[in-house]
Order: structure tokens, then C-alpha cells, then sequence
């Protein structure tokens, strides 16, 4: 499965209904730590090269496919300050792990509903207890940079999947070295490239999860010890709620939704499951 194109919307299971029901009361979305996620293997941001560190193997390319460069390299990079480099690169990766908050979802597409997967609400919706919200991506995406000063660029991830962590190359480490901005304060700054590289592994994951297409908020805060953070949503960022079949049949559960939905988010509308009689599948009846 390969999506390039933002979804329209997404929507998130909440296990937990009470979580469900704060998001709609309270007109706010959590943000989850990085440290807070499930997976240990998500994201894996350790600085790791294909090469391994190893600075004779680095030079041993240079020589081989850039030895007009290699007197530069050494020059710029001398092995002295290899080890110091490489600590560094590493310490701004565990930097930026230790700011980054996301809120997680999966897309809706035209050809397929998060709403729909057995397994999504067997998983994540505690055995069809739980609540799915769906969300307005684009309303979600304005609240979040107004509201933190971000520029222009979309807070929103595409996660991708491979069978392997993304590594720093060599070709990396080139140009660097042959580009960097040696007077400027940051990293970000005198090697955006570089910078980008170690970064965009926060947006990787294990391939075992590609079926669940997920796009995630990111927000970077380094002001506070908690690891969680409440952000405030307009009355246009969500658009319809889900109540699993098994949630459906607490009678205060669905009151209280329906009730909190039409007064938070008065356009949105809120569907209960029903388990499909001689089938594998769920159907969706509007009750409010």
C-alpha cells in the first residue's frame, strides 16, 4: 500500500471511552509523548550508519567515487574530531526524541474506512468497546499552527515502512562536510540536509504496520516534564463518531456522546456498529 496524497480525513480509536468522551467534552486532542508510544521500535532514532561509524571506510569511499573530494574531507573532517562528530549527530537525535509529541490516526480513503477493519477495532478499540472519532485533517492541521506559531509547513507525517531502519549514508556525510555552514548555530541551520536525514526517521516505521496507513500530528515542545500534551480543536475538526458494537450497548456511553457531539460539534454526526448477521463485517446506523 503506498499514499503520497493527504487524506481528507482520518480517524482515531479510543480503548479507552472516557478518553473518547474528554476529547469531545473538552474540545481537545492529546498529544502522546515519543516515549509513550507502544512500540519500542517506534521511532528508532539512534544515530546509525551504513558503515558503521568506521571513518577509514568512509574515507575508503570518498576515494572510490569522489577522490577529487578527498583532501577536502579530510581536511574539513580529520579523523581527531570523527568520534566528537559522531557523538554530537547522535546527541541530536535523542534531542529531538526527547521534544517531539504526536497524535496518532490512520487515513480514510475512498477505497477503504478505518471504521470498517475488524482487526483496527479488535486492536485498538479494546475488543469493539471502544470509540473511533473521525477528524477533519485540514482543521486539525490550522488549529495546531495557529496556536503554536508554526510556519507554513503541514504538522501532519505520512508515516512510512520498511523492513529495515533508514540509515545515514556516506553520500550523507559528503555533503555535509562539502556544504555545511560552518558559522551558523544549529545543525538545522549549517547542515539542514543532514539534519533532515536523522529526522525523517521519526517518520518511519516496522512494515508490519503498513495496512494501517498512518498519518500523524507532530508538535515539538522541550517546556514541559509531562509526557502528554491537551491541545485545543475547533467545531469543525471532527466530523463523525463511532461507537463500537459492543460500546453501543451502554445506554449512558452512547447518551453522552450523542449529547457532547451536538453541542461541541454540531455538524458531525454519531453512528453506532451493529455486528452484520452471517458476516465478517460491521454496519453503521446514524443515531444522532
Amino acid at each position: 500500500m503506498t499514499h503520497c496524497e493527504m487524506p481528507q480525513y482520518v480517524l482515531r480509536f479510543y480503548g479507552n471511552t472516557d478518553y473518547a468522551l474528554e476529547c469531545i467534552a473538552l474540545k481537545q486532542i492529546t498529544f502522546l509523548h515519543l516515549e509513550k508510544l507502544n512500540d519500542p521500535f517506534d521511532p528508532v532514532l539512534d544515530y546509525v550508519t551504513d558503515f558503521n561509524d568506521n571513518y577509514a571506510v568512509l574515507l575508503s569511499h570518498v576515494h572510490k567515487h569522489h577522490s577529487s573530494q578527498l583532501k577536502s574531507i579530510k581536511e574539513r573532517l580529520p579523523e581527531q574530531k570523527w568520534k566528537e562528530t559522531v557523538v554530537g549527530w547522535s546527541n541530536l537525535a535523542s534531542a529531538i526524541r526527547a521534544k517531539m509529541f504526536v497524535f496518532s490516526t490512520c487515513a480514510v480513503r475512498e477505497e477503504s474506512h478505518p471504521r470498517d477493519n475488524l482487526y483496527m477495532w479488535g486492536h485498538y478499540g479494546n475488543g469493539h468497546r471502544g470509540v473511533a472519532i473521525e477528524f477533519n485533517t485540514t482543521a486539525l492541521a490550522e488549529s495546531v499552527i495557529e496556536q503554536n506559531d508554526l510556519n507554513s509547513e503541514s504538522p501532519w507525517w505520512e508515516m512510512k515502512y520498511a523492513k529495515e531502519v533508514p540509515r545515514i549514508t556516506c553520500e550523507d556525510i559528503i555533503e555535509f562536510v562539502m556544504n555545511a555552514q560552518p558559522n551558523a548555530d544549529n545543525l538545522e541551520a549549517y547542515g539542514p540536509k543532514l539534519y533532515s536525514k536523522i529526522l525523517q526517521r521519526l517518520r518511519f516505521k516496522g512494515e508490519v504496520w503498513k495496512n494501517e496507513d498512518e498519518w500523524r500530528l507532530a508538535l515539538g515542545n522541550d517546556e514541559t516534564k509531562l509526557k502528554f500534551l491537551r491541545h485545543d480543536i475547533t467545531s469543525s475538526a471532527v466530523t463523525a463518531v463511532y461507537l463500537g458494537c459492543r460500546a453501543a450497548e451502554q445506554k449512558q456511553l452512547r447518551n453522552a456522546l450523542v449529547y457532547e457531539t451536538q453541542h461541541h460539534f454540531p455538524k458531525a454526526n454519531v453512528f453506532r456498529a451493529n455486528m452484520r448477521p452471517g458476516e465478517y463485517a460491521l454496519d453503521f446506523e446514524k443515531i444522532a
